[in-house]
Protein backbone atom coordinates (compact mmCIF):
# COMPACT_ATOMS: atom_id res chain seq x y z
CA UNK A 1 0.00 0.00 0.00
CA UNK A 2 1.37 3.43 -1.00
CA UNK A 3 2.18 5.95 1.74
CA UNK A 4 0.17 9.11 0.98
CA UNK A 5 1.42 11.01 4.03
CA UNK A 6 4.24 12.50 1.91
CA UNK A 7 4.37 13.60 -1.71
CA UNK A 8 7.44 13.87 -3.94
CA UNK A 9 8.18 17.19 -5.63
CA UNK A 10 10.73 18.21 -8.25
CA UNK A 11 13.25 21.00 -7.66
CA UNK A 12 16.55 22.14 -9.11
CA UNK A 13 19.95 22.42 -7.47
CA UNK A 14 22.77 24.80 -8.40
CA UNK A 15 26.38 24.94 -7.18
CA UNK A 16 27.84 28.10 -5.68
CA UNK A 17 31.40 28.31 -7.09
CA UNK A 18 34.26 27.70 -4.64
CA UNK A 19 35.69 31.09 -5.64
CA UNK A 20 32.79 32.79 -3.83
CA UNK A 21 33.15 33.19 -0.07
CA UNK A 22 30.04 32.19 1.88
CA UNK A 23 30.00 35.46 3.87
CA UNK A 24 29.84 37.45 0.62
CA UNK A 25 27.12 35.20 -0.81
CA UNK A 26 25.14 35.39 2.44
CA UNK A 27 25.06 39.20 2.10
CA UNK A 28 23.31 38.81 -1.26
CA UNK A 29 20.92 36.22 0.21
CA UNK A 30 20.06 38.63 3.04
CA UNK A 31 19.45 41.43 0.51
CA UNK A 32 16.76 39.43 -1.35
CA UNK A 33 15.15 37.89 1.76
CA UNK A 34 12.30 40.43 1.72
CA UNK A 35 11.41 39.67 -1.95
CA UNK A 36 12.38 43.22 -3.05
CA UNK A 37 15.25 42.00 -5.27
CA UNK A 38 16.40 38.85 -7.07
CA UNK A 39 19.59 36.81 -7.20
CA UNK A 40 20.48 35.47 -10.64
CA UNK A 41 22.31 32.34 -11.75
CA UNK A 42 23.35 32.06 -15.40
CA UNK A 43 22.76 28.75 -17.22
CA UNK A 44 23.12 27.57 -20.81
CA UNK A 45 19.56 26.22 -20.93
CA UNK A 46 16.60 27.00 -18.72
CA UNK A 47 15.02 24.21 -16.68
CA UNK A 48 11.69 22.98 -18.02
CA UNK A 49 10.49 20.82 -15.09
CA UNK A 50 10.21 23.68 -12.57
CA UNK A 51 8.50 27.08 -12.50
CA UNK A 52 8.47 30.23 -10.37
CA UNK A 53 7.40 29.30 -6.85
CA UNK A 54 9.34 26.01 -6.92
CA UNK A 55 12.50 25.36 -4.94
CA UNK A 56 16.11 25.94 -5.97
CA UNK A 57 18.55 24.13 -3.68
CA UNK A 58 22.10 25.41 -3.17
CA UNK A 59 25.18 23.20 -3.18
CA UNK A 60 28.16 24.81 -1.44
CA UNK A 61 31.49 23.29 -0.45
CA UNK A 62 30.38 19.71 -1.14
CA UNK A 63 26.93 19.86 0.48
CA UNK A 64 23.39 20.89 -0.33
CA UNK A 65 22.82 23.43 2.43
CA UNK A 66 19.37 24.90 1.82
CA UNK A 67 16.95 26.31 -0.70
CA UNK A 68 15.39 29.49 -2.01
CA UNK A 69 12.26 30.12 -4.06
CA UNK A 70 12.55 30.46 -7.83
CA UNK A 71 11.16 33.91 -8.65
CA UNK A 72 11.61 33.79 -12.43
CA UNK A 73 13.21 31.86 -15.27
CA UNK A 74 14.17 33.63 -18.47
CA UNK A 75 16.49 35.60 -20.67
CA UNK A 76 17.78 38.94 -19.40
CA UNK A 77 20.69 41.34 -19.20
CA UNK A 78 21.31 43.32 -16.01
CA UNK A 79 23.70 45.08 -13.66
CA UNK A 80 24.20 43.51 -10.22
CA UNK A 81 23.04 45.94 -7.54
CA UNK A 82 25.51 44.43 -5.02
CA UNK A 83 28.72 44.28 -7.07
CA UNK A 84 27.93 46.69 -9.92
CA UNK A 85 28.98 44.01 -12.43
CA UNK A 86 27.28 44.11 -15.83
CA UNK A 87 25.92 40.67 -16.79
CA UNK A 88 25.53 39.86 -20.48
CA UNK A 89 22.29 38.74 -22.05
CA UNK A 90 21.61 35.11 -21.25
CA UNK A 91 19.40 32.55 -19.51
CA UNK A 92 19.04 33.09 -15.79
CA UNK A 93 17.44 31.26 -12.88
CA UNK A 94 16.32 34.00 -10.49
CA UNK A 95 15.68 33.46 -6.80
CA UNK A 96 14.16 35.65 -4.12
CA UNK A 97 12.80 35.45 -0.59
CA UNK A 98 14.32 33.89 2.52
CA UNK A 99 17.00 31.20 2.51
CA UNK A 100 15.76 27.96 4.10
CA UNK A 101 18.73 26.22 5.72
CA UNK A 102 18.66 22.41 5.89
CA UNK A 103 20.90 19.79 7.44
CA UNK A 104 23.79 19.37 4.95
CA UNK A 105 23.40 16.65 2.33
CA UNK A 106 26.63 15.53 0.59
CA UNK A 107 26.70 16.60 -3.06
CA UNK A 108 29.65 16.89 -5.40
CA UNK A 109 29.73 20.28 -7.13
CA UNK A 110 28.64 20.57 -10.77
CA UNK A 111 28.05 23.18 -13.47
CA UNK A 112 24.63 24.44 -14.45
CA UNK A 113 21.68 22.92 -12.64
CA UNK A 114 20.34 19.47 -11.96
CA UNK A 115 16.92 18.16 -11.06
CA UNK A 116 16.41 16.68 -7.61
CA UNK A 117 13.37 15.48 -5.70
CA UNK A 118 12.27 16.05 -2.13
CA UNK A 119 9.34 14.95 0.00
CA UNK A 120 6.81 17.16 1.77
CA UNK A 121 3.87 16.31 4.00
CA UNK A 122 0.67 15.87 2.06
CA UNK A 123 -1.93 18.38 3.27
Amino acid sequence: MENKEYITKTAICITIPKSIKWDDYKKEIDTVADWSQEMNFKVNNLPTKVKPGDRCYLCYDGNIIGWMTISSLGEKQFQCTTTGKDWEKGNYISRSGPFHKINPVPCKGFRGFKYITYKVKNK
